[in-house]
């Protein structure tokens, strides 16, 4: 409102100030059963956490081994983790575990049993041929892998062909020394050498490479190999000279150029 003073001054009055009661904020009511609720289920989360991964019930403690031919359960076993827990225990590095330390071992397969139990399912390599280097015998594989020493009991595997190497190369266990075709050939070589020619293979020997291969036969002679070529096509030749030359042959009988064949 504005008025006028005496003076042609002008005043305004002063405008009233309206003031309403504040309103306090409510209290906060401490409650503590939601905080008892929270630790009770730490408490629990907790003892389930210690339970199935700090204590006794789920740790290793029986161990089943199948597929072991060659190799002793003990030497598998003992390449399993024992009293670990079982949640906590890679199968893939017990697996490689045993692959390391057993050369007999082709391959490997863990499952895990709850609570308690591991089953170890081993492949070995199968016995294909007895090699010998020096004064050791050793058993190789289908795929041509070194993987175990039978120096001490060679006469259990005299039922194998037999390969002698005469370079004498260190054999390490678990390395691939041949071939699979190489293995192939001498197994092709000694199963159909007694019904081609009637005659038996004592053993074979290798010098300075695995391409000739040296046949030691029952009947004296030796019949020389290339291992590149079919072994049939070369058996049949080794027939063909055996009817026709059979009493001029004393010392070997060479077939590795393929439509030749020389003889001593």
């Amino acid at each position: 409102m504005v008025r006028r003073t005496s003076r042609n001054k002008i005043s305004f009055n002063q405008p009233k100030i309206f003031s309403s009661r504040r309103e306090r904020a409510p209290k906060v009511v401490f409650k503590p059963m939601p905080i008892i609720k929270l630790a009770l289920l730490l408490i629990v989360i907790l003892a389930i956490i210690y339970f199935i991964f700090y204590s006794r019930f789920f740790q290793i403690s029986d161990v089943i081994v199948e597929g072991n031919q060659l190799v002793a359960k003990e030497d598998i076993v003992k390449n399993v983790p024992q009293g670990q827990n079982i949640f906590l225990t890679k199968g893939e590095t017990t697996r490689q575990a045993i692959l390391d330390h057993i050369p007999e071992v082709r391959d490997v397969q863990i499952y895990k049993g709850i609570p308690d139990a591991i089953k170890v399912v081993v492949l070995e390599h199968n016995r294909a041929l007895l090699w010998k280097s020096g004064d050791r015998y050793y058993l190789i594989s289908s795929e041509g892998y070194v993987y175990r020493d039978v120096s001490l009991k060679v006469n259990d595997f005299t039922n194998l062909p037999r390969i002698e190497d005469n370079s004498k190369i260190p054999v390490v266990l678990g390395t691939k020394i041949v071939s699979p075709s190489f293995v192939a050939f001498v197994q092709n070589i000694s199963a159909n050498l007694f019904s081609t020619i009637n005659i038996e293979p004592d053993y074979f020997s290798i010098s300075e490479t695995t391409f000739d291969l040296n046949l030691k036969t029952k009947a004296g002679f030796t019949v020389k190999f290339d291992t590149l070529r079919s072994s049939k096509k070369q058996l049949d030749d080794l027939k063909r000279v055996l009817t026709e030359k059979r009493d001029q042959i004393n010392e070997y009988v060479d077939l590795r150029i393929d439509g030749w064949a020389y003889y001593k």
